[in-house]
């Protein structure tokens, strides 16, 4: 009879073990998997960004083969004329200009010292 007893002891302690362990497992698995999913949503913001990226870079690219895109390049970039174009030139001033210090408007009224006590003591 005591036998039985301890090999129901034997088998309730190896049988709790194995449970200790496979929640220890579970609970390592549901910590990876937390993780992974942060960096889905992540790289799923990240990769939302790079498609709206490459949307505006394929719009430029589109917009850049057209005539006009080309001329206002020619024209403000390159500092190309069309025959009939009079070119302005602006020059910059042969002396730089010094801003003039502007004189103070502020005045401080000067108040002696014992004018300050009797404000003090005395009042209005």
């Amino acid at each position: 009879m005591k036998k039985i007893l301890t090999d129901k002891r034997v088998i309730v302690v190896a049988v709790v073990a194995i449970l200790v362990l496979l929640f220890m497992n579970f609970n390592q698995r549901m910590i990876l998997l937390s993780k992974l999913r942060s960096q889905e949503k992540t790289l799923t913001l990240e990769f939302a960004d790079l498609e709206a990226t490459k949307f505006i870079l394929e719009t430029k690219v589109a917009g850049a083969d057209s005539d006009e895109a080309v001329e206002e390049w020619a024209r403000e970039e390159a500092g190309m004329v069309q025959d009939g174009d009079v070119p302005i030139v602006i020059l910059p001033p042969s002396e730089p200009l010094s801003p003039t210090p502007k004189p103070s408007t502020t005045t401080a009224d000067q108040v002696e010292y014992w004018e300050i006590w009797r404000e003090l003591f005395f009042g209005n």
